[in-house]
C-alpha cells in the first residue's frame, strides 16, 4: 500500500507584525505555484503540504522567522 508523507505546518504571526502584508502576499504566491491537491488549509494558521513540495513553503518560513513570526513543521504520514 502507497502511502503519502505529508508535512503539517503551522504559525502564529503576531498582530501587528511589520512585514504581516509581505507575508500573506509570499505566502499566497507560493501556494499558488504547488499543484492544487498538494496542499490543504486545515484551519486558521494550520496547512498540510506533501512533502515533496514543502521545501518552497519551509523557505518562506524562514525568510519570515524572527520575534514576529513563530512557526512548526510536523511530519505525517498517511
Amino acid at each position: 500500500m502507497h502511502s503519502t508523507k505529508w508535512v503539517l505546518f503551522t504559525w502564529e504571526l503576531r498582530d501587528k507584525a511589520k512585514r504581516k502584508r509581505w507575508f500573506y502576499i509570499n505566502l499566497k504566491r507560493a501556494l499558488e505555484e504547488l499543484p492544487p491537491k498538494s496542499w490543504s488549509k486545515v484551519g486558521g494558521s494550520v496547512y498540510l503540504v506533501d512533502e515533496r513540495y514543502s521545501r518552497g513553503f519551509r523557505e518562506l518560513l524562514k525568510r519570515f522567522k524572527g520575534p514576529e513570526l513563530k512557526w512548526h513543521e510536523f511530519r505525517i504520514e498517511a
